[in-house]
């Protein structure tokens, strides 16, 4: 979720902004006098509030602990990251989970590619993103696992945890309405046959959502890393599940207004180079098939989703669509055409 682009200039008076001046004063943050909406994010809403602080927050009926997951491992990786300095955290009655930090400058750095076609300067941003990729997965754990709180929930081996929570997925879409059970068969029978390439390795941080969008970047300088919401536990070569989908399909993860101008094209050499400057993260064998694992388990729970927003309460033509990316991206994972060569 990029962070920058301001939509509203002045909340001064609104609900939100009582809300978060309350919020402020509980935290001896300073007279608020200027609050403005940011762009970016599905789930939480976001403002930039004087020229210091970025507060997002997700109402309590969304809440899942995320920005308490968020606030809990910035601090861990301050000293070796470009990531957010925290600077509160909680639960509000009207604002719902929050987290505040200080602002970072900067536009996305998908924003940036887009604008910016110079070579060099495109080069130094991804040395840069390698560099910072490498230095979040320099946190290390004993075991895979979730971290609710920023502490690990430890499973046996990666693969009792990537299998377990791709069962549950499984499970779920079976009870739903309508839904094809000769695909989720399959996809059953995809995972029994490649779970054993799930070999447990070194287990340390991963972001598990860094694409172009989650990074900053100010003229030639990557400023932050954002958005560590989703962090899990597991081999580094899992952090490669979201870059690859990310180059393959950029426009689901670009701003409205801006998808039809985000192609793959545009980021046709940047897997190739990151393999160059992170020899690391691809160094395991069978990635090829790992990746298909990750990517059913992302897309199972994608699937179970576009079901929900395809429910006749909540049917839109955008869940629609998410549903048939849904379906595709997962008929390409069963037929072994989705993942790296």
């Amino acid at each position: 979720m990029s962070l920058t682009t301001s939509t509203t200039s002045a909340l001064s008076g609104s609900a939100p902004s009582a809300s978060i001046e309350r919020l402020f004063a509980r935290h001896r943050l300073g007279r608020v006098t200027r609050v403005e909406a940011l762009q970016g994010g599905q789930l939480n809403t976001a403002y930039r509030v004087e020229d210091e602080y970025v507060l997002r927050c997700r109402a309590a009926s969304r809440a899942t602990g995320s920005l308490e997951r968020e606030a809990a491992l910035l601090p861990r990786l301050r000293k070796r990251a470009p990531v957010p300095e925290v600077i509160a955290s909680g639960n509000d009655d009207l604002l719902g989970e929050y987290l505040i930090q200080r602002f970072v400058p900067g536009q996305s750095l998908l924003r940036a590619w887009e604008e910016n076609p110079d070579v060099s300067v495109r080069e130094w941003w991804l040395v840069q993103w390698a560099a910072a990729l490498q230095a979040i997965h320099e946190e290390r754990f004993p075991r895979a696992g979730e971290l609710p709180r920023g502490v690990l929930r430890e499973y046996p081996s990666w693969r009792s945890f990537l299998e377990a929570r791709i069962r549950r997925r499984l499970d779920a879409l079976m009870r739903v309405p309508g839904v094809d059970r000769s695909l989720l068969l399959a996809a059953e029978r995809y995972l029994r046959r490649h779970a054993p390439v799930l070999e447990d390795g070194p287990f340390c941080l991963i972001h598990r959502d860094l694409h172009f969008a989650n990074v900053l970047v100010d003229g030639p300088n990557l400023t932050a890393v954002l958005d560590f919401e989703l962090a899990e536990s597991g081999p580094p070569d899992y952090e490669l599940d979201t870059i690859y989908r990310f180059l393959r399909y950029p426009s689901l993860f670009a701003e409205p207004g801006s998808a039809e101008r985000i192609t793959s094209q545009r980021f046709a050499s940047v897997w190739v180079r990151l393999r160059r400057h992170y020899p690391q993260l691809f160094a395991v064998p069978h990635l090829h098939r790992r990746m298909g694992l990750y990517a059913l388990d992302h897309d199972l729970s994608c699937l179970l989703q576009a079901y929900i927003n395809r429910s006749p309460m909540r049917r839109t033509d955008a869940g629609d669509a998410s549903l048939s990316h849904a379906l595709g991206r997962l008929e390409e994972v069963l037929n072994d055409r989705y993942g790296p060569e």
